[in-house]
């Protein structure tokens, strides 16, 4: 259905991005109030309350913010909400809702069709089919993450704007870009790998400018990253004694100094992670065993990793093992069951999303089996690798999908934006589109086969999808 409407319809926007980016957050903020969910829960709750720390004894100072384990960024934007919020005594959800609405739209309905027609290098706007699509798949497999104050989308949406600016010839594009990247990095640790990347693609973006242009467009970039990052390092100094401009990352129930090299240890032992909120399923959180991790883990006699070169050995010493974890954890990363980070009934029929997410896949595929790749540019290389790299690291933990989200959303910008519109089920001859049906059927049963296989390991008591 999806591919018929964006083979009929003819590449004009027809729709500005600033209109239909109006009409999603209009759908967001008139859907999220009826989504069932009436408060924040977990780490959603956490980043809301830590807002205040700003505000001690009357006075506000950025010094004042005393969480190691988390950035500074997303409570200092909540901080405004929290006070309004304080004096009208609203329900906290009500302000993350517009905080979440605004987000949703902002990423679903400009930054990302405008990073597509960037990258792409395509003058005219994406068609408003295409883009409606685009924002429409992202409603349906992660709409109720919008109720919540996560760093998750914001963190990509920042991001995904550095990039973006980094096709502005002008200066001031060279400091937003890193002040996004930099507060990217902030929300979400993990996108700290894509910062090479990042300056590798400012080195030839853009193409026709002399070096002393990119010489000023390379120090306009490091005073943004240096003006987000610099509260950052205040913060550590003042309160934690240490001067780095990074999230610390440091908390006192950890086993270990390091909180990735503690998820490396839960990663064997876990395939996926989600989280609930105790309606049909007795514990928080909910643990996807994986018995071949576990096995390892007692063979090896494996305690906590005392460096990553222990982890690194344990790899080279099982591949096979690894190779077989590794492509789990990222199906289950891929396999969205819910459309929301706190489940409100674990046993119930997902079947229908899986689906939907399970053919937005072999659309997707399609495309890239026509892609030349050998004829990508530089530029649209070092893009993918500033958006994807950052997924790497997340195969060996605990999984959760929005662990892969850049990969989410890059497969549903490939279906949407990328679908050619000569593709039509009836200009197909009949051999072809007999061979295409069998393909898609059977790699719908292997994916459902997968997801099934996987959610039979839930800790206490197995789920089907149907």
């Amino acid at each position: 259905m999806l591919t018929r409407i964006l083979s009929a319809w003819p590449d004009r926007p027809r729709l500005p991005y600033w209109r239909l980016t109006l009409l999603l957050l209009l759908a967001y903020l008139l859907y999220l109030p009826f989504s069932g969910y009436t408060r924040l829960y977990h780490d959603s709750l956490n980043y809301w309350f830590i807002s205040i720390y700003y505000h001690k004894q009357g006075s506000f100072s950025l010094l004042n913010f005393h969480d190691s384990f988390r950035g500074y960024l997303l409570p200092l934007l909540l901080l405004p909400l929290r006070i309004v919020q304080f004096y009208t005594n609203l329900p906290p959800i009500f302000f993350a809702r517009v905080f979440g609405a605004v987000s949703a739209a902002v990423g679903f309905g400009l930054i990302g069709p405008r990073l597509w027609q960037a990258v792409r290098g395509q003058q005219e706007p994406l068609a408003w089919v295409r883009r409606l699509a685009f924002a429409a798949l992202g409603f349906a497999l992660w709409r109720d993450y919008f109720n919540f104050t996560l760093t998750d989308f914001p963190a990509l949406w920042a991001l995904g704007l550095g990039v973006l600016l980094l096709y502005n010839t002008g200066l001031w594009g060279a400091v937003g870009a890193g002040m996004c990247v930099a507060a990217a990095c902030n929300m979400r640790p993990t996108y700290l790998i894509s910062v090479p990347f990042f300056m590798a693609l400012l080195a030839v973006l853009p193409p026709h400018i002399n070096g002393s242009r990119r010489m000023a467009r390379t120090l306009a970039l490091l005073a943004g990253l240096a003006l987000v990052w610099l509260p950052q390092l205040l913060i550590n100094h003042y309160q934690f004694q240490q001067n780095s401009p990074l999230v610390l990352a440091q908390h006192e129930n950890l086993e270990t100094n390091n909180l990735y090299r503690e998820k490396l240890k839960w990663g064997l032992l876990h395939q996926k992670y989600e989280t609930n909120i105790r309606t049909d399923y007795y514990e928080p959180v909910m643990i996807f065993r994986d018995v071949a991790g576990e096995q390892l883990v007692k063979a090896e006699r494996i305690g906590w990793f005392d460096s990553y070169g222990s982890y690194l050995q344990l790899v080279l010493r099982h591949p096979l093992t690894f190779t077989k974890m590794y492509a789990w954890r990222l199906f289950n990363g891929l396999d969205v069951q819910y459309p929301t980070p706190y489940i409100k009934r674990v046993y119930v029929p997902t079947w229908g999303l899986a689906w939907l997410n399970y053919t937005v896949w072999f659309g997707a595929l399609l495309v890239l089996l026509r892609t030349r790749f050998r004829k990508l540019p530089w530029h649209q290389w070092l893009v993918l690798a500033v958006l994807l790299v950052p997924c790497l690291p997340m195969l060996p933990m605990s999984m959760e999908c929005r662990f892969l989200l850049p990969l989410h959303l890059l497969l549903y910008a490939v279906l949407c934006f990328g679908w050619p519109t000569a593709w039509r089920p009836g200009q197909l001859l009949r051999w072809q589109l007999a061979a295409v049906s069998v393909a898609y059927i059977g790699f719908v049963a292997v994916c459902f086969w997968a997801s099934a296989t996987a959610q039979a390991t839930l800790e206490l008591g197995p789920r089907i999808l149907w």
